[in-house]
């Protein structure tokens, strides 16, 4: 029933929103593929690629789901421990998401999962694919590797196989070294500085923030659940205890050097879900009617929202993107425009240019004040003298100096309403740049 519940809601929210802002950026991703990204590995890249979009999440989705319940069944010698694991995990905020929006999540739970499995089951050369696969997905898969190393300190064992484990997925996410060494360490030194901050200057409010985003997102009861089972559950479960500790503990002390995502440890969960199948009914029970709770609260409120909010963030990410289709057709906008002279259209922040691209299946591109992003190591459009290009903004100045300097006018600007059930979550001001100057000469 859970099961069933849970994927109606997944479905409702997919077909239900727009594309996920994150998820058009990946998108931008799958048209220039490569083996590494400025944000994250690329494995995200390639599944929209080949699934697109909907698909990578209903293949992750189910994928993570059937997994979490091989698992189950095999800790527990027991299908009913196994379907209780899988009703809870269908349950779990982060999960929900992860499969409904494919971000690079989406696949790190999938194969944490098949990787934990594999490494209970001790099938090594298993584990290292599905563990390859992970640090392909996104780099914090390496704490898998930490909480099995732990594991084999505390039992006093190291398998002879778990070498080969290392081998393999050390050969797979190889590419993704090689390709920051070419572009200087750009992937690993934003991942670090963003995750682990630059000193000790957040403190006890961002830890606050922390506990509070896990509440939300790994459930109001199964966080404490998983806490309690990584310190105190049975001794023949150190592995999945570890596999809970080590992310919630790593991205917990990380949340006093600097403000992180909730999200970040969602891998936790996973094995908490197993854990908890064992533990008494009615602990079971609260922890999958709490989360579950949570996903249709939050899911009815995307889809048929009843409450204002001053600032409707999770609205604001998922729907009224829609409207910037008119870019499509600039010549609607801008009346004198001979629309094929429009060569780019550049925005104020990587997702609002991926929004673009993904609505229009234009060429985009980011300008100030946009944080560095993909877009930065990607050419530049290439554009010829006399062209124009739009730029799109939200709530901002006019383009930016730097761009405006290039271009002979400036026109606009116009406005774009994203709506969604009569509520105003975005107004798009559209700006005209006409005629790009001839270069210099030197």
């Amino acid at each position: 029933m859970l099961l069933a519940l849970a994927l109606g809601a997944r479905l409702a929210l997919m077909l239900g929103t727009d594309v996920y802002f994150d998820s058009a950026y990946y998108w931008q991703w799958a048209r220039q593929l490569d083996w590494g990204y400025f944000d994250h590995p690329p494995l995200v890249a390639w599944s929209i690629a080949l699934l697109g979009i909907e698909g990578t999440a209903l293949f992750c989705g189910l994928g993570t789901v059937a997994a979490v319940w091989g698992l189950a069944r095999d800790v527990h010698g027991d299908t009913h421990a196994a379907w209780r694991a899988a009703a809870l995990w269908s349950t779990v905020p982060a999960g929900a998401v992860a499969g409904v929006w494919p971000t690079p999540d989406s696949l790190l739970l999938l194969f944490w999962t098949l990787a934990l499995w594999a490494l209970w089951r001790e099938q090594w050369l298993w584990a290292g694919l599905a563990g390859g696969c992970a640090l392909l997905a996104k780099y914090p898969a390496v704490l898998l590797g930490v909480a099995f190393l732990i594991t084999t300190v505390r039992a006093r064992r190291l398998p002879w196989g778990a070498w080969s484990t290392a081998t393999v997925a050390g050969a797979c996410f190889a590419p993704v070294v090689l390709w920051n060494a070419d572009k200087d360490w750009v992937g690993f030194t934003f991942q670090l500085t963003h995750g682990l901050g630059r000193g000790w200057r957040s403190g006890w409010a961002t830890f606050g923030e922390f506990l509070a985003g896990q509440l939300a997102l790994g459930g109001p009861i199964l966080f404490p659940l998983a806490g309690w089972y990584g310190l105190r559950g049975p001794r023949e479960h150190l592995l999945l205890r570890m596999a809970v500790l080590v992310p919630l503990l790593f991205f917990g002390v990380a949340s006093l050097r600097t403000r992180g995502e909730a999200n970040w440890p969602c891998a936790a969960y996973v094995a908490a879900c197993v854990g908890a199948a064992g533990m008494r009914p009615g602990l079971q029970r609260a922890a999958a009617a709490s989360g579950l709770a949570v996903v249709l609260g939050v899911g009815s409120h995307l889809l048929f929202p009843a409450l204002d909010f001053r600032r409707d963030t999770a609205l604001a990410r998922t729907h009224g993107w829609s409207v910037l289709r008119a870019l499509a057709s600039p010549e609607q906008l801008f009346p004198d425009l001979d629309a094929p002279n429009v060569a780019a259209v550049y925005a104020g922040n990587y997702q609002l240019a991926s929004q673009v691209a993904y609505y229009t299946g234009g060429v985009t591109n980011t300008g100030a004040p946009a944080r560095f992003s993909q877009y930065d190591l990607w050419p530049a459009p290439p554009l010829a003298p006399g062209q124009d290009v739009l730029w799109v903004g939200e709530g901002g100045p006019h383009p930016p100096d730097e761009l405006l300097s290039r271009f002979t006018a400036l026109e606009g600007p116009v406005e774009l309403f994203g709506d969604f059930r009569g509520k105003r979550l975005h107004t798009f001001q559209v700006w005209r740049l006409r005629g790009l100057k001839p270069p210099e000469a030197p």
